[in-house]
């Protein structure tokens, strides 16, 4: 067996400021506000939550309701790393955040980047041409070509302004985030699956050499029949 030691996290003496990625966007769309509040018990979430690979279609309003109960800002804080802290429902190191949520819909080229504290998707630009590889190969694992493509996009620099040896904290928070992700889908009755892949190395292309790096990639969609 092989393990990568990824090492042993601590908090900095002195915490490095850090630039956070500049996005260039075109579009901005508004999601509209959530409509309705999640209506299962945790227990029965629990109990219900399996991996789909089937999915119809989703609409603006359902797609935002996901991205409403799974990943907004909840309150924003201060702090001396070069960028808000957040509380959002996934637990973070740090309360950093810095998995972004990038999303490709069925039937459309263009990638989005959704912003948490504006509840609205950014259009990133060149990232059809950058990301068209990663969407093949992603076609490789699972189809789905009804399903909304999410692409966990880290940007490490954030974490590890705080924390020494702190790569692994950040595949902890694209793990925590899918979880999150997972029950809330479970909750609303949509399809959601995790995808094995990273996206790499087409995810990383997207900033400068060392900026974001690929950490994840899951499909969700409504449930077919519904």
């Amino acid at each position: 067996m092989t393990w990568i030691d990824l090492g042993d996290p601590l908090p900095r003496p002195s915490p490095a400021r850090y630039e956070p990625t500049e996005w260039d966007v075109g579009l901005v769309c508004p999601l509209p506000p959530c409509e309705q509040g999640l209506s299962l018990t945790l227990e029965e979430v629990l109990d219900a939550r399996v991996s789909q690979r089937q999915f119809a279609l989703m609409n603006d309003q359902q797609l935002g309701d996901f991205l409403w109960h799974a990943c907004r800002t909840r309150g924003v804080g201060a702090s001396n790393l070069g960028f808000d802290l957040e509380h959002r429902a996934s637990p973070s190191a740090g309360a950093i955040h810095p998995i972004h949520i990038v999303l490709k819909r069925p039937g459309c080229a263009e990638w989005w980047l959704y912003q948490p504290k504006a509840h609205a998707l950014l259009e990133l630009k060149h990232a059809a041409s950058k990301l068209a590889g990663l969407y093949e190969h992603s076609l490789k694992v699972l189809e789905g070509d009804d399903a909304v493509r999410i692409l966990f996009l880290a940007e490490p620099g954030k974490t590890l302004g705080k924390y020494q040896d702190g790569c692994s904290l950040i595949w902890r928070d694209a793990g925590a985030l899918l979880a999150v992700m997972a029950l809330i889908a479970t909750a609303q009755g949509q399809s959601f699956c995790p995808l094995g892949i990273t996206g790499e190395p087409w995810a990383s292309a997207l900033a400068d050499q060392g900026k974001l790096a690929g950490v994840g990639l899951a499909l969700l969609g409504t449930a077919t029949g519904a």
